[in-house]
């Protein structure tokens, strides 16, 4: 490829638009039991999962803990009829938990990790009016890392708070040399690459109350969170053919793109969880700021020196995109849990079945412009089984648990209409179904 073709398909994808999204655990939850309980697991959550869901329920154990599983989730979705490419969402979890006491006072310190099996962060470009589901193209696609340290504050009062930790990436592609006028084939250019991964850090804390020993309540805010890209390019050299004097001499072209990824809104959470006898019922509701969701395109900045022709150039600055109005959303779910069995093989097995609906209404508004975002509410209805082993030995003398789910997400098909008959994209459709699978085990020491 010339260095003027690679020039222009660079120039293509920065141009384009990236899509915003959230993280994959936002997305398909976090956990076997949490899951399968409809992620409603604020009021609930005592093991590493508790790095999410409420990192006050870390306190509430007093067991070393550490927690290892995988868990998949494969979108099956279409737009106007036609299957869309997405990849799975797919990886290992795992999470160790340890307790302690400071100054009197219980406390733990918990760190839980999703890493996908197949990309760390996956980032794609698409033109700003093409349709694509805007929240299952790169949302999937990221690692989830966080450590939290939670305190026993007084009887049943429980507080806890940590740091979620990403990188955004800063880079510059530098080309050095000549640039062929009449043949782009014979240009030379020697290129070297200046990327910087930057920590970005945002933080979480919870609070949750024990009223008795069977009912709790539970708050807890996540910050948002914005992956932030900034890429360029650098060309400096000589435009003439090889052997003659250069037309122009030190010429320059610099490129910039600033562009916004991976959107997470801010979020807070109100849940509830009550036991009756072999029966837990818990409930979450999650308010989430949709409508701070930045314009998904790209700045540009651009800056040419091509010597006495700079007259003959005229740059046409980066065309402003507009708002994309994003809806403010309110999430209910709820989760059953049922102590079928308590004390089978003389006290050795006990077993959970487990149950859990959550509706996610979609922050997406109507499509009636030059944007094409797609999207759909969800309707997600999950499964699980619980197997807790104990009096397995010396080393491990406190029960293991064993937990398998899955889940099914359905959109319902939603049209958008164009305003414009003259709209290249016209109306178009999305729908279609999310499948997911997991399991996990929890040891404790």
């Amino acid at each position: 490829m010339s260095a003027w073709a690679w020039l222009l398909t660079l120039c293509g994808a920065l141009l384009g638009a990236t899509s915003a999204r959230a993280n994959p655990v936002d997305a398909f939850g976090l956990g076997a039991r949490a899951t399968a309980l409809g992620s409603a697991y604020s009021a609930v959550a005592d093991d590493t999962a508790a790095a999410y869901y409420n990192p006050a329920g870390l306190a509430r154990s007093t067991d070393l803990r550490v927690d290892l599983g995988y868990q998949l989730a494969r979108p099956v979705l279409n737009v106007s009829g036609q299957p869309q490419d997405l990849m799975d969402s797919r990886g290992l979890i795992f999470g160790v938990l340890l307790p302690g006491r400071l100054l009197g006072l219980r406390f733990a310190f918990g760190v839980t990790l999703f890493l996908p099996d197949q990309q760390a962060t996956r980032i794609r470009v698409l033109s700003f009016d093409r349709p694509r589901l805007q929240l299952f193209e790169n949302r999937p696609q990221r690692m989830f890392f966080a450590a939290n340290l939670a305190i026993h504050i007084y009887r049943g009062l429980y507080l806890g708070g940590g740091l979620t930790f990403m990188s955004r990436s800063k880079g510059v592609v530098y080309l050095r040399g000549r640039v062929a006028l009449s043949d782009p084939e014979q240009s030379a250019l020697e290129s070297s690459v200046d990327v910087n991964l930057l920590a970005i850090r945002y933080p979480q804390v919870g609070l949750l109350f024990e009223a008795t020993k069977d009912l709790s309540f539970s708050l807890v805010y996540r910050h948002k969170f914005l992956l932030e890209l900034e890429q360029g390019f650098n060309i400096r050299g000589d435009i003439g053919d090889e052997g003659q004097e250069p037309l122009v001499k030190g010429a320059r072209f610099e490129q910039v793109a600033y562009s916004v990824d991976l959107f997470q809104p801010w979020q807070i959470v109100a849940g509830a969880a009550a036991r009756f006898s072999s029966v837990l019922v818990s409930f979450d509701l999650t308010y989430s700021r949709w409508s701070e969701q930045p314009p998904p395109a790209a700045r540009i900045t651009l800056n040419v020196d091509i010597g006495r022709f700079n007259d003959l150039v005229k740059l046409v600055p980066s065309r402003p995109y507009p708002d994309p109005g994003f809806f403010d959303t309110l999430m209910p779910a709820v989760g059953v849990e049922w102590r079928a069995l308590s004390n089978a093989l003389s006290g050795r097995l006990a077993l959970d079945l487990r149950g859990g609906y959550r509706f996610e209404p979609s922050p997406v508004p109507e499509q009636d412009g030059e944007s094409s975002f797609g999207d759909s509410d969800r309707h997600i209805v999950s499964l699980g089984l619980g197997v807790e082993l104990s009096r397995l030995g010396q080393v491990l003398k406190k029960p293991l648990a064993i937990d398998v789910f899955g889940a099914f997400t359905h959109l319902p098909l939603r049209r958008f209409k164009k305003l414009d008959p003259r709209s290249l994209v016209g109306d178009f459709t999305v729908g279609g179904q999310v499948w997911q699978v997991g399991g996990q085990m929890r040891w404790r020491f």
